[in-house]
This record gives C-alpha cells, sequence and structure tokens, in this order.
C-alpha cells in the first residue's frame, strides 16, 4: 500500500500544513473583504471625474469635515486650496469639524432674526462665506458610510436658503466633492455620493467634479498619493 506523501511515514509534513493553513486564512480573508463588500455597500455608482472652468476667476468655498488638523481630508483640501489660488480664485477654507456648529433644530425660526438662522453659534461666521461663495466644494472623511457630522451639520444649517421666504440666497452655482476613507471599496462612497446628487438636482448647482480616495486612514497616509496632485488640478482648473 502507497504512503500519503509527506514524511515518509503516512503523516503529512509541517510544512505542508502550514501551507494549507495560509492558503486558507488567505481565502478567509478574500471572503470577508467580498462580504464587506457587497453586504455593506450600495450598488449606486461611484466615479471620480473633473471638469474644466471657463478660466474665470470667482469665489470659492471649501468646507471640510474633520476635527483632525492635517488629517487626510485637510490635506486634500488644501491641495484644492493650492490649485485654485494658483489659478487667481478667492479661496476660504472653514474646517467644520473645528468650529462649534449645533445640528438644525428645525424650529422653522430662519430669518426671524435678519439672519439665517436663529441658533448662536460659529454659523454666524460661516453663512456670510456662503452668499459670497460661487463654487462650493465639500471635502469630508468617510465616517460608517456617509459624511462626517461635522460638514453634515453644516449642510443641515443651509435649509434657510430653500426656503421660500428667505432673505437672501447663496450665490452658488456650482459645486465640487472631494472625500478620502480607509475603505478599499468605491462603492463604500454610494452613501454620500447619492446624497451629494440628490442635493444637486434639489439645489440646481452644476457638478463641477468628484474625487474618492480609498484606501487612507492612519494620519497623513494620504501624503505622496497621486489624489493630492488630482485634488490641485481640480482647484487649478475650478
Amino acid at each position: 500500500m502507497s504512503q500519503e506523501k509527506g514524511t515518509g511515514d503516512g503523516r503529512v509534513s509541517r510544512r505542508k500544513l502550514l501551507s494549507w493553513a495560509g492558503l486558507t486564512a488567505a481565502l478567509a480573508a478574500v471572503a470577508g473583504l467580498a462580504y464587506r463588500h457587497f453586504s455593506a455597500t450600495s450598488a449606486v455608482k461611484v466615479e471620480s471625474f473633473m471638469t474644466r472652468g471657463q478660466g474665470q476667476a470667482k469665489n470659492i468655498l471649501v468646507l471640510t469635515g474633520s476635527g483632525r488638523v492635517q488629517g487626510n481630508s485637510d490635506r486634500l483640501a488644501e491641495a484644492f486650496a493650492k490649485g485654485a489660488r494658483e489659478a487667481g480664485h478667492t479661496v476660504n477654507v472653514f474646517p467644520t469639524g473645528r468650529h462649534n456648529l449645533r445640528a438644525c433644530m428645525h424650529c422653522e425660526g430662519c430669518w426671524s432674526k435678519g439672519k439665517p438662522c436663529v441658533l448662536a453659534d460659529d454659523f454666524d461666521t460661516l453663512f456670510p462665506l456662503l452668499e459670497q461663495a460661487e463654487l462650493l466644494v465639500f471635502c469630508s472623511p468617510l465616517y460608517w458610510y456617509n459624511f462626517s457630522g461635522h460638514i453634515k451639520a453644516a449642510m443641515d444649517r443651509m435649509y434657510p436658503y430653500s426656503k421660500k421666504e428667505r432673505l437672501r440666497d447663496m450665490r452658488v452655482h456650482e459645486t465640487m466633492l472631494l472625500m478620502c476613507g480607509q475603505s478599499h471599496f468605491l462603492r463604500s462612497f454610494a452613501g454620500p455620493a447619492e446624497a451629494y446628487r440628490q442635493m444637486l438636482g434639489y439645489k440646481r448647482w452644476k457638478d463641477r467634479g468628484r474625487l474618492f480616495v480609498t484606501g487612507v486612514d492612519e494620519f497623513g497616509e494620504i501624503a505622496g498619493n497621486r489624489a493630492l496632485r488630482t485634488a490641485e488640478d481640480m482647484g487649478r482648473n475650478a
């Protein structure tokens, strides 16, 4: 009777066992990633692109969504702002994660005191910038498959500018979206991508570009990533 190849005495070698264990672990890892990809994300199409502007200088407001100074999304926003300023645009960057912005209370007190919102917080600093900006750029990290809570609070506080009885409106007519996150799958950004698309339709804003950066999580991990050059180009061509 022939013996199983291995040690020569019918036992499987330790090397072979380790090989099978390694293969099993690799397959389990791939299966786990596939499960997370298909079960926890949406089928909404997510893609990065940019369009070129008309070469005219404009007022740009960049809203960042992280509380982490010089984190990955901060650096993404800085790259965009650098390119835009070099092209002659006026750029203001408002870090929502480092300002006191309360959530919208839906109290319907908008404009009752002559300003967009009755709440007294740092939105009083933000709304004049919103009313001056022609191009609005959202730059957020991916939190739980969505925008960060910081930038979402700022978005919600724009509600007064959608009311029929508003005293003033924003000058915004174009927007861009920049996002980065730990996930290696573009589909993980489907939630905010769809919310952004809906905002565009509601406000009739023109979409000038989107950039989704995958696989960045640790502090400063985006350094050296080609996405920074892409963001700079988006600013330069705004």
